[in-house]
């Protein structure tokens, strides 16, 4: 299996449509509570509230996790959360005021460049030694193999 066709059917596939939903909630937030709101802080109650629903969602449908003590899971992705938001914060703010971007864009910008560091979080420290959520095999004869 090619590595491009290893990643567009497995767990980045599954992590990008949860982030899309996830974005799409996020970017709603954010203008929503930039209204009545310094814009820097409408982007951490934005961030802070989607990923709320990111964690569930992945955690059920891109990581598959059983894991019984989610307590754990939830600090761990806390932990890589708050880099994230690092990473989002700055990309927003080094965008409108050194960059003279309309924050529409600088927003937009500031969650695509988060989408890697999230899947990778994610993936390799708050749902390690997970399995992800299996593929169904084309051929009974010929099972999907783990790599």
């Amino acid at each position: 299996m090619t590595i491009l066709k290893k990643i567009l059917s497995g767990a980045f596939v599954k992590f990008v449509i949860v982030g899309g939903i996830s974005a799409i909630v996020e970017y709603a937030l954010y203008f929503i509570f930039k209204t009545a709101i310094d814009y820097l802080i409408a982007n951490v109650l934005a961030f802070g509230l989607t990923n709320i629903l990111t964690f569930t969602l992945s955690r059920k449908y891109v990581f598959a996790s059983e894991n019984s003590n989610k307590a754990e899971e939830a600090k761990l992705y806390v932990v890589c959360l708050v880099g994230a938001l690092c990473v989002n914060q700055v990309v927003l703010w080094a965008l409108v005021e050194f960059g003279g971007i309309d924050d529409k864009i600088a927003k937009a910008t500031a969650i695509a460049v988060t989408v890697f560091w999230n899947y990778f979080t994610r993936k390799h420290i708050v749902f390690k030694n997970r399995e992800v959520v299996p593929e169904r095999s084309a051929s009974k004869n010929y099972p999907l193999k783990k790599f």
